[in-house]
């Protein structure tokens, strides 16, 4: 059974063994400022023991405190001893006022039966601990992910949980992994109904990422208040793990090629091949009627003993340099967060449209942001949607020293795909010259303008 919970909503028991040290180390300090017998009973040495007692009670139970609440805080700097957590549930709350009335109650009206009362509710609620701290003894969690995803999809990640006790079986176990991003913050759960001693047991929870960049995963929190549901022991397992993930991919449309990427053709530009017929040369097969006799590969036909002609293919793919700037103030609003997203999106889709559809030609991609990353096609479409999904916009991001390298050692024939977050005036202003070039496009990251040409999954 798994659950995701995003952490504001998130319920969490009281935290009742820091609140206890933390009342206890108040309770010290204003009793010794206030009754003088015991001030002048712990002199000496003995009255600096006691102050420090005091300040390391309250400096512990805020820690613990703090350890109940956030899971994640500090957890890499707390010593192997101190990763117990111990929390009252709901329930406890209430069964803990029952017992105080009837202890107090026997003190004030001299009542043994109250006292006897008090007594056996006790009982339950030390077995209860004490059982489910022996459920986390000796119990080691283990986290498997994907090393990345993309933004939309479904994704499953396993959490795998063993019990090294020799004989005592652990029930209702509740693993709690904390995911964090930038932009995003949840929790997910999946519940272990009984894992038998020296056996292992997987479950795992499914998630769908809203964010691109790198989601954390830990630490992770086993729990259970098996068997009565008065208190909880938790135990915090410093377990992390990242995950990228990647912009959301769509689809381009027909228009694209129909409007854009043919619109080149209508440029005079001469362009060297090799080969007949002006075209690329694909393979060489086997004779067919009707082929023409001036494609027979002689030496390959003498070779294998029967006529083999040269079968080449029109080839009107164009090499394409993209430039990507991720420009936003340095306090961005939403719609320019939007922006940011939507032009990582269509550039996402342009590079993998492009290294999927066109065989021998080049891609460089360029990304200007805080950072100025390049990739070409022979990074591999991993590392292109790696770099788009870690790039990072900023207010100085400015594409036109890029361009103007771009422009020094491009070919004719390769077309320049420009994706700004700029509004289209700025980029009319700062790109004037670039947008009247017939081989070169301009696009600013706009719903109203990219519409045409691209189309996210959620949104076909």
């Amino acid at each position: 059974m798994s659950q995701l919970i995003p952490t504001e909503e998130r319920r969490r028991p009281f935290p009742a063994i820091g609140t206890i040290a933390l009342v206890t180390g108040v309770a010290l300090l204003l009793t010794y400022e206030r009754l003088e017998s015991i001030a002048e009973f712990w002199g000496g040495t003995g009255r600096y023991l006691l102050i420090a007692l005091a300040v390391y009670l309250i400096l512990w139970g805020l820690k613990q405190s703090l350890g109940a609440m956030l899971p994640g805080w500090a957890v890499s700097r707390l010593p192997r001893w101190n990763r117990h957590r111990m929390a009252v549930t709901g329930e406890g709350v209430v069964y803990v006022i029952i017992m105080s009335v009837m202890f107090i109650g026997s003190i004030i009206g001299r009542s043994n039966m109250l006292m006897l009362v008090f007594a056996m509710m006790i009982g339950p609620w030390v077995i209860n601990g004490w059982i489910a701290f022996s459920m986390l003894k000796q119990t080691r969690a283990k986290r498997f992910v994907p090393r990345s995803a993309m933004a939309g999809e479904l994704v499953s990640v396993e959490i795998e949980v063993e019990n090294r006790k020799w004989w005592l079986t652990s029930w209702l176990l509740a693993a709690r992994d904390e995911v964090a991003h930038t932009r995003d913050r949840f929790q997910a759960s999946v519940l272990f109904v009984r894992i038998p001693s020296q056996q292992k047991r997987r479950g795992h929870y499914q998630v769908q990422f809203s964010q691109r960049g790198i989601y954390s995963f830990g630490p992770i929190e086993l729990s259970t208040h098996f068997p009565l549901g008065l208190v909880q022991r938790g135990l915090v397992i410093n377990e992390s793990s990242e995950l990228i993930v990647h912009p959301r991919v769509g689809r381009l449309t027909s228009r694209w090629r129909h409007d854009l990427w043919n619109a080149a053709e209508l440029t005079e530009r001469r362009v060297t091949r090799a080969g007949l017929f002006d075209d690329e040369f694909h393979r060489i097969r086997e004779f067919r009627e009707g082929d023409n006799p001036r494609a027979i590969h002689w030496r390959t036909t003498a070779r294998s003993g029967e006529l083999m002609v040269r079968e080449y293919h029109q080839s009107r793919d164009q090499d394409l340099v993209l430039l990507v700037e991720l420009w936003q103030p340095s306090k961005p609003t939403t719609a320019d967060q939007d922006r940011v997203e939507l032009a990582v999106s269509f550039a996402a889709t342009i590079t993998y449209d492009h290294l999927r559809q066109s065989r021998d030609a080049r891609l460089k991609v360029v990304v200007v942001g805080s950072e100025v990353v390049r990739c070409d096609q022979y990074s591999g479409d991993e590392v292109l949607l790696d770099q788009l999904a870690l790039a990072v916009a900023a207010p100085t991001a400015d594409v036109r020293p890029i361009i103007a390298e771009v422009e020094r050692y491009r070919s004719q024939g390769t077309r320049l795909v420009v994706v700004s977050t700029r509004s289209n005036r700025e980029i009319s202003s700062r790109l004037g010259d670039l947008t009247t070039h017939a081989n070169n496009t301009c696009l600013a990251a706009e719903v109203t303008e990219l519409a045409p040409f691209f189309v996210l999954e959620d949104d076909a």
